[in-house]
């Protein structure tokens, strides 16, 4: 073995991957952004779920023997925040789910035995389950230790076996649904599509007599066939595995399949495989090669994963804007399904809502197979030695030589730039941001804005060659916009939380602490220094990186309403918090809006500055208590009122228009 040919080898095939800046972001950045996030996003999922189910007490019964009775039920009683008991109950009511358990004393047989206790539940009900643990630990503490207890206690469920495996298969196929299926379509996708154009038979079909769109309806079609087959096996294989697995564990009860609502559930595989099949095929026909191909398609398999993984494993209910959440709703319902709780309507909203999508992703996919972008694009990577000549010296390239060759153009911002940069941020976010926060707050604000999140878009500025002013979009406004930003910051705040109010209420322990994190209940933090914080410096760090690198990498490619929805989802992703991810997102695309319509992001700048000022005042004042006890109807009088200073504001924007270069 020649080992100088080895290395040799080794280093020129390394140095060709590590010039190709798609695999640096799959290889590298990509796991570095995605884990934490999805970690961060479980971790409040799971605490969210764990806080609800300890703060929702739990509906007994105590019924039988006098004499053991009225004790248990005076225990139970003085615990108000655990238990809402009752004197009549049956194990029907606990069946139906008017009870959580139900504690049943038979007569004591004397001779000193300890009186039979039956705790009766539904072991198919999380609620049941939680009641069941709370009445055993309750009990088992009536006694001191080394006593002979009162009680024979032995439990009791009166779920049905078809119930009971419903109830196991519901905790893992939704998520099957959704994973196997987009694993179905994954290789597929990309074969049909970048695999094409490696093969050269992209030409000859691009030149057939074939309508684009028909084209493009065919492939999905064939796509999502071999995924709906892949997620239909892993779902049979999953739950006779999983089933099995149960009885070998050594249950105590036999569990049995639920035939017919197995079925039902398997029916939400075919709108799941046209939808994923679309959007993969519409990302695949952007691709040059096979691995550009993967590279593009594996942050898309995880952003839809995501979604399904909260549903799946959070205790959230399929109605609202859930039934219309791309992978969300399609998880719920196959949980509904699998239960026997699913409505038809909404079921019926679920699908419709789920081939939309799907119709829209295959409309996208048919626009982008033109024949001249297919063929002819060829951008290549950007050279990491000019980057970093860019970052360190701040100059472009070397000058023109003796022979007259000019310098390498500045490199233009674009959503990989955006993405990247987004990319930095959630990792400095995670790695070093939330550290800083966690030992101090005020001084972790300061070092994550200030240094952190402005200081990275001075640094991109330096390292792609462009002024700060460009980068930034910091352009003098109109005062006609000026005027409505002011009236949107003013007014989006109260718009925002009342529509989220109503369709996703926050938990109040997420809206306690944020209460305690703005106004400090000790009176560490004057009014002054919380605005300075909370609302002054998000006002022009986050928007310098949200509304100027990022939005401005996104709108070179994209229309200003797309590139709006992706730098508002960026944002609300940023501040990983699922139960602020609506409103914050609804916040950050207002905010984008603002900032392309008017040319410039002071706008932005001053709706997020009052925004943030509205919520600290109302909260110092303690304000925000009394809006949340409102009657409906005030509410609805706000939300009307506050909606129609928001539109007068957004029309005063968009009448402004951009301001002609200085």
């Amino acid at each position: 073995m020649n080992f100088s040919t080895v290395g040799l080898v080794c280093a020129k095939e390394l140095r060709e991957t590590l010039r190709d800046r798609r695999t640096l972001m799959v290889m590298i950045l990509f796991p570095l952004v995605v884990y934490p996030l999805v970690s961060l996003i479980m971790a409040q999922v799971v605490a969210s779920k764990e806080a609800r189910g300890e703060a929702q007490p739990s509906r007994v019964a105590v019924v039988g023997s006098p004499e053991h009775a009225s004790a248990i039920r005076a225990l139970l009683v003085a615990d108000k925040k655990t238990f809402v008991p009752s004197d009549t109950g049956s194990p029907q009511d606990v069946e139906a789910g008017k009870l959580d358990a139900l504690v049943m004393l038979d007569p004591s047989p004397g001779n000193g035995q300890p009186a039979p206790l039956r705790l009766v539940y539904d072991e198919t009900r999380d609620e049941s389950n939680k009641a069941r643990d709370r009445l055993e630990h309750t009990l088992g503490g009536m006694m001191p230790k080394g006593c002979t207890t009162s009680f024979s206690m032995r439990n009791q469920s009166v779920a049905a076996k078809d119930k009971v495996g419903g109830y196991v298969l519901s905790k893992i196929l939704p998520l099957v649904v959704v994973v196997m299926v987009m694993l179905g379509a994954f290789y597929p996708a990309i074969d049909i599509t970048a695999g094409e154009r490696e093969r050269g038979t992209l030409e000859t079909i691009l030149s057939a007599p074939v309508d684009r769109f028909d084209l493009m309806a065919g492939k999905v079609l064939a796509v999502a066939t071999l995924a709906a087959i892949t997620g239909i096996l892993n779902m049979a294989s999953m739950s006779v595995t999983m089933l099995e697995g149960v009885r070998l564990a050594g249950a105590k009860q036999a569990i049995s399949i639920p035939w017919i609502r197995s079925v039902a559930t398997l029916l939400m595989v075919f709108p799941a495989a046209f939808l994923f099949a679309s959007v993969m095929v519409a990302i695949g026909a952007m691709a040059r090669s096979f691995k550009e191909a993967q590279n593009l398609l594996t942050p898309v398999y995880f952003l839809c994963f995501m979604p399904a993984l909260v549903a799946g494993l959070g205790d959230y209910h399929l109605r609202g804007i859930a039934a219309v959440v791309p992978a969300v709703n399609v998880t719920l319902l196959a949980r509904d399904l699998m239960l026997g709780q699913a409505n038809v309507l909404t079921a019926l909203l679920v699908v419709v809502s789920t081939l939309i999508y799907g119709a829209l992703a295959l409309t996208l996919a048919a626009r982008l197979y033109d024949s001249e972008r297919l063929l002819y694009s060829d951008e290549g990577p950007v050279p990491l030695r000019a980057w970093l000549r860019r970052l360190l010296t701040g100059h472009v390239g070397p000058s023109a030589d003796a022979a007259g060759v000019a310098p390498a153009p500045a490199r233009l911002p674009g959503p990989g730039h955006a993405i990247t940069l987004f990319g930095v941020a959630y990792v400095l976010l995670f790695f070093v941001f939330i550290p800083l926060q966690a030992r101090g707050l005020e001084s972790g604000l300061l070092i994550s804005q200030w240094i952190g999140m402005l200081g990275l878009v001075l640094l991109y500025a330096r390292a792609t060659a462009q002024p700060v002013r460009q980068v930034l979009g910091l352009r003098r406004p109109r005062a006609r916009a000026l005027l409505g930003s002011v009236l949107i910051g003013l007014s989006a705040w109260l718009v925002l939380g009342v529509l989220i109010g109503w369709i996703a209420p926050a938990p109040d322990e997420l809206v306690e602490k944020l209460r305690k994190i703005i106004a400090p209940s000790d009176g560490s933090r004057g009014l002054p220094v919380t605005i300075f914080l909370m609302a002054i410096t998000p006002a022009i760090c986050e928007e310098a990186l949200f509304r100027g690198a990022i939005l401005r990498g996104f709108s070179s490619r994209f229309s200003p309403l797309a590139s709006a929805v992706l730098t508002g989802i960026l944002f609300g992703l940023y501040h990983v918090d699922v139960a602020r991810l609506i409103p914050t997102a609804a916040l950050g695309i207002i905010l984008s809006l603002a900032a392309l319509r008017s040319g410039s992001i002071i706008p932005a700048m001053v709706i997020h500055l009052l925004n943030n000022a509205s919520l600290i005042l109302i909260t110092h004042l303690g304000i925000e208590k009394a809006i949340t006890h409102l009657g409906r109807p005030a509410e609805v009088g706000l939300f009307v009122g506050a909606l129609t200073i928001l539109l007068l504001g957004a029309t005063l924007v968009r009448q402004a228009g951009t301001p002609p270069p200085r």
